[in-house]
C-alpha cells in the first residue's frame, strides 16, 4: 500500500464512519466502521483477496467521521447506490445486497428483501443483521404492520405494541398516525432526521450495531500465487449450443492432501451469451460466481481451455490468480507454482462434473 495511505489509516479517528477507497477519481470499494481506525488496520495487511487487491489498486482513501454505528450504516448505503463502486458491484451483486422494500397498499407493509423489484426500497445494504436490528428498534417508537393479509383479531406484534393493529383488521381506513410512521422510517433511512435516529437508539444498541460483522467473507490467501488452500476449476459443456451448461468443482489442501469439497461444487446454466461462444460462455460463468463473496474466494483458479479463454477469464478475474489448461497438448496458460498433476487432476474432475450435469439436462429434454 502507498505509504501515503498507510499514514493516513495509522491518523484515522476512532469514530463510527464510512470510508472510501479510490484509483484516481474512481471509487473501488465503500465500507462502513463503528471504529474507523480500528477497521482500517486490517488493510495494512495481505490478509485476503479483497485486501490485496485493495493495496495495489488503491492511491486514494477518503474517510467520512459519522455521529454513530447506524449512522454509518445509513450512509454507507447511500453512497453504494450513488458512487456505484467497483469492487462493491463486483463482488456484492443486488441477489447478496439488502433491501427494505415498501408494499403498494394503503397501509405499507415494510419487509427486507434481496430483490424490491417494482417496490419503493432503499439501499443497498450491506449487512443484513444490522438492518434488521435498525428496523426493530424503529418499530418500539413507530410502529408498523408487517402481516401477510387482513384478519379479524389483534395480532401478537400489536398485543405488544409493534403494530397499531387496525392497520391489519379488515375494512380499516388509513390512519394519520401510521402514515406519519411510515414517513419518519423513510426519511431514517434516506439519511434525514439523524439527529432524531441517533436519540432513539440506546447505549447498549449501539454496542450491538459495533458487534455486527462489517467484513465480506473472504478466503485467507497470504503470498496467494504460492500458497494455496482451495483451487477452483471452471468447464463448460453443451451440445452444438444447446444445454450449454457451465460448473466449477474444488479442491482443497487438507495437511497437504488435496480432497474434492463436493459441497462447494456450483452448476450454471448459460442464460446471457452465445453458446457456440466458448470463451463467452466461460466469462458468463466466473462472472456470476465472484458475485457471490459468501461462497469464499479460492487461491487460484483454473479454466479449462486454450488461450482464448485464458484472456477471456482474465478480463473478468481481474487480480486474482488463474491459469487456464489446453487438453489437447497439455499447455498452462498463466503463472503457477501448483504441481501440474494437481492442475490435471481438477480439470478431469471439472470435466466429468459438467458433462454429467449436461447429460442430465439433455436426457431430461429428450425423454420429456
Amino acid at each position: 500500500m502507498r505509504s501515503d495511505l498507510e499514514q493516513k489509516i495509522k491518523k484515522a479517528p476512532q469514530t463510527p464512519g464510512v470510508y472510501i477507497f479510490y484509483k484516481n477519481l474512481n471509487p473501488l470499494y465503500i465500507g462502513k466502521a463503528s471504529n474507523l481506525k480500528n477497521r482500517l488496520q486490517c488493510y495494512l495487511k495481505i490478509t485476503d483477496i479483497k485486501n490485496k487487491i485493495l493495496n495495489e489498486e488503491a492511491n486514494k482513501l477518503k474517510l467520512i467521521k459519522l455521529r454513530s454505528p447506524v449512522e454509518a450504516l445509513i450512509t454507507e448505503a447511500g453512497l453504494i447506490k450513488a458512487l456505484k463502486p467497483r469492487y462493491n458491484i463486483l463482488w456484492r451483486d443486488d441477489k447478496n445486497y439488502f433491501y427494505i422494500a415498501f408494499t403498494k397498499e394503503k397501509f405499507e407493509k415494510i419487509f427486507i428483501t434481496h430483490q424490491p423489484n417494482n417496490l419503493e426500497a432503499i439501499g443497498p445494504f450491506t449487512d443484513g443483521k444490522a438492518i434488521r436490528l435498525f428496523l426493530k428498534i424503529l418499530r418500539r417508537k413507530y410502529p408498523y404492520c408487517t402481516c401477510y393479509k387482513t384478519h379479524l383479531r389483534s395480532c401478537l406484534n400489536a398485543q405488544i405494541g409493534n403494530c397499531l393493529d387496525y392497520c391489519c383488521r379488515e375494512n380499516a381506513v388509513p390512519d394519520n398516525q401510521y402514515l406519519k410512521n411510515i414517513k419518519i422510517i423513510k426519511q431514517m433511512l434516506a439519511g434525514k432526521k439523524m439527529t432524531a435516529l441517533n436519540k432513539i437508539i440506546k447505549p447498549s444498541e449501539l454496542w450491538a450495531f459495533e458487534n455486527i460483522s462489517e467484513h465480506i467473507p473472504f478466503l485467507d490467501a497470504n503470498n496467494a500465487e504460492k500458497t494455496f488452500q482451495k483451487i477452483e476449476c471452471y468447464d463448460i459443456s453443451h451440445f452444438s449450443g444447446k444445454e450449454a451448461v457451465g460448473a466449477f468443482t474444488v479442491l482443497v489442501n487438507k495437511n497437504g492432501d488435496w480432497e474434492a469439497d463436493r459441497n462447494q461444487f456450483r452448476k450454471f446454466k448459460i442464460k446471457n451469451t452465445n453458446t457456440r461462444n466458448d470463451p463467452q460462455m466461460i466469462s458468463e460463468i466466473l462472472s456470476r460466481r465472484l458475485n457471490h463473496p459468501e461462497w469464499p474466494y479460492p487461491n487460484l483458479i483454473i479454466i479449462d481451455g486454450g488461450i482464448t479463454q485464458y484472456n477471456a477469464a482474465k478480463k473478468i478475474a481481474g487480480n486474482l490468480p488463474l491459469i487456464s489448461f489446453a487438453k489437447p497438448n497439455k499447455k498452462i496458460f498463466g503463472k503457477t507454482d501448483l504441481p501440474r498433476e494437481i492442475v490435471e487432476r481438477a480439470i478431469e474432475q471439472t470435466h466429468r462434473y459438467v458433462l454429467n450435469f449436461h447429460r442430465h439436462l439433455r436426457n431430461a429434454r429428450i425423454y420429456s
